[in-house]
């Protein structure tokens, strides 16, 4: 890699990443979630995906957002407080603590997906199919980095 190279992609990792924070900040502000913050954001985002697919434990929630249970425990309480999520135990097993979605949580979550939506669309319709394709198999190939990465600091 030349130094030129090294330094676009520099470039291109920090400001893309700050620009989608910040775009992201500002819809949720617009969006009238203005007491969440991006990190509370992105928790209600794991628990509805993982909601959808019946895993909404505080273990499976911890996981996906690659932070420790006691880490969760405290952003949920956060949460609960706003009015976005519940917890729940199953009457079946009462070790067990699910996390759930509000009414409001369900709102700021599909807000969030909006955003989402409108960012992806906007780039695959400004691209070819080719051009496209292209980016998305590097962007797996940098997704996957960055998977190997993570997996390497939680061993």
């Amino acid at each position: 890699m030349t130094s030129e190279q090294r330094d676009s992609l520099n470039h291109f990792f920090v400001t893309t990443f700050n620009k989608i924070g910040m775009m992201e900040e500002s819809a949720l502000k617009r969006s009238g979630c203005s007491d969440l913050t991006l990190k509370e954001l992105h928790t209600i985002e794991a628990v509805a995906e993982l909601e959808e697919e019946g895993r909404n434990t505080m273990s499976q929630i911890a996981a996906r957002l690659s932070i420790s249970v006691g880490a969760l425990t405290t952003a949920i309480q956060t949460l609960v407080k706003k009015g976005y999520l519940e917890r729940r135990r199953p009457q079946n097993d009462h070790r067990i603590v699910q996390v759930f979605l509000t009414e409001n949580g369900r709102a700021a979550d599909c807000r969030h997906r909006g955003f989402h939506e409108e960012m992806v669309r906007s780039i695959g319709d400004s691209l070819s199919g080719d051009r496209l394709d292209s980016l998305i198999a590097s962007l797996k190939l940098l997704s996957e980095f960055f998977e190997n990465k993570s997996e390497e600091i939680r061993s």
